[in-house]
């Protein structure tokens, strides 16, 4: 009795130390890839209509631009952001809650529209880079879509073109009687980057931040590139399986989408 009482014992030990080592390895696994490679993003706001959508959930290349070593902003690998990505990065004064339990700083996902040397302004509803007006294709669609009036989202119709951005191309959404901004033309210093939500008149972006001049993001703050949608649910709670895998890089120019 002796003895099986400890073969019992015994397997129970070596149970939980097997337990344990498989613990601490699925521990360390999820936070290297969380930390390091992917990281999944919900879309909390319609201010990147129409590319991404309230519910849609994302994976975020955290290695796109380098990999920085924690707690740190020291980057190895290092390779440059391009205009056109779309990007999560960090951002203080906003007012809204933090990323993690409210606290900290929080995560945006905004177009990068402006790299540093560029001379950027934004004048007629229209983004200029360089003193060229960046165009859109002769191509007006129109969608549904909600904007938030007096704290309620209340239904519009949002206008949609395909802008060229440089050697690149993606859908804007301007919704037809929103007052316009203008911010005086300047150059994007190095280190820093101008952002823009897709859906124009319904973001918050660099726009507004340190208006009536520009507000810029450092390259310390930027924490990966969105890459493609892994789920989506609409309002309702229903899938979207049509959205499921669709890429999220910025396409070629001239490309017919």
């Amino acid at each position: 009795m002796k003895n099986v009482n400890g073969k019992s014992e015994g397997t129970m030990m070596w149970l939980w130390r097997q337990g344990k080592t498989f613990a601490i390895a699925a521990f360390l696994a999820f936070f290297c890839i969380r930390g390091f490679i992917f990281e999944p993003f919900r879309i909390p706001s319609r201010s990147m209509e129409p590319t991404l959508l309230v519910g849609d959930f994302l994976f975020v290349s955290k290695f796109a631009y380098g990999n920085r070593l924690p707690l740190t902003d020291w980057f190895f690998w290092e390779t440059e952001p391009k205009r056109g990505d779309i990007m999560v990065f960090k951002k203080t004064g906003s007012d809204l809650p933090g990323s993690f339990f409210g606290l900290g700083k929080t995560l945006f996902i905004k177009r990068l529209i402006g790299v540093p040397g560029d001379r950027i302004a934004f004048k007629g509803n229209h983004l200029w880079i360089n003193g060229e007006r960046v165009v859109w294709k002769d191509d007006e669609r129109v969608r549904d879509t909600k904007r938030v009036i007096n704290g309620f989202e209340v239904p519009v119709e949002g206008m949609v073109r395909t802008e060229i951005l440089g050697d690149t191309q993606h859908d804007v959404q301007t919704l037809p009687g929103s007052p316009e901004i203008e911010v005086a033309e300047q150059v994007v210093p190095d280190g820093m980057y101008v952002m823009m939500g897709d859906n124009r008149d319904n973001s918050r972006d660099s726009r507004y931040w340190e208006w009536p001049n520009w507000g810029f993001v450092p390259k310390k703050d930027i924490m990966g590139r969105a890459e493609f949608i892994w789920w989506s649910w609409d309002e309702n709670w229903m899938p979207r399986f049509g959205r499921l895998g669709n890429g999220l890089r910025a396409q070629p120019a001239g490309l017919d989408e």
